[in-house]
């Protein structure tokens, strides 16, 4: 879909993100509406799994699909796990498997084995919603050790337009903090990217009101 997305983009001759102020051609609009209404989807899939204690882990592009109307489906749930409340310390951490998930989009916190909690999904969520404005990979070029010392390491994060919209730019660089009691739940990331396409909509969330069946966006495994 983000291949779709720059195919769509570079034909409107127009360079991404270049989609400020009241001057904003109509097509620029729509092609940012269009991702970020994936992006409310797919949020809105993680804080319903948050809701039901269950960590996901192992967000990325490849296991995100869409269905026949063109909506998100959130499957393979290998690394997805049900939270009990009695396992979490007084810092609301849980101790679990580390270094779990794809490097990429796995939270520090994963990589150095450290205890974490339903943040890591933010995280994940916030470099996906990067790639999905910049329309392309995330540390493009970077080996697995190049990685672990510059983004693990040295707390080294993809660059943000300056010309994306605030609440967005803020809700990544916060989401893919080093605090992770900074980090807004996903309930909040879904507020956030509502807003932004009702806004883009001038008012209109027509289309927006499916956030309330958002079990329809996880493919779970029958028990």
């Amino acid at each position: 879909r983000i291949r779709k997305w720059g195919k769509k983009d570079r034909r409107s001759s127009s360079l991404l993100g270049k989609i400020s102020g009241k001057s904003k051609p109509e097509k620029i609009s729509k092609l940012l509406e269009d991702r970020l209404v994936v992006a409310f989807d797919l949020s809105a899939a993680l804080e319903y799994l948050h809701e039901l204690n269950v960590i996901y882990r192992d967000l990325k592009p490849e296991n995100v699909g869409f269905d026949v109307r063109g909506d998100v489906k959130l499957f393979d749930f290998g690394l997805a796990k049900e939270l009990q409340s009695e396992d979490k310390d007084a810092d609301g951490m849980y101790k679990l498997t580390g270094d779990t998930g794809s490097l990429r989009y796995m939270a520090p916190e994963i990589a150095k084995e450290e205890p974490y909690n339903f943040s890591v999904d933010t995280y994940s969520f916030s470099i996906l919603l990067w790639e999905m404005m910049a329309l392309k990979k995330a540390f493009e070029g970077y080996t697995p050790s190049m990685h672990r010392d510059r983004v693990i390491g040295q707390d080294i994060r993809p660059k943000i337009d300056m010309s994306w919209p605030n609440a967005l730019r803020s809700a990544m660089q916060r989401g893919w903090g080093v605090n992770i009691s900074a980090r807004p739940p996903m309930e909040s990331m879904t507020k956030i990217l509502k807003k932004e396409v009702t806004k883009l909509r001038e008012g209109d969330d027509t289309g927006l009101e499916h956030y309330r069946r958002r079990s329809t966006f996880v493919l779970r495994p029958k028990k």
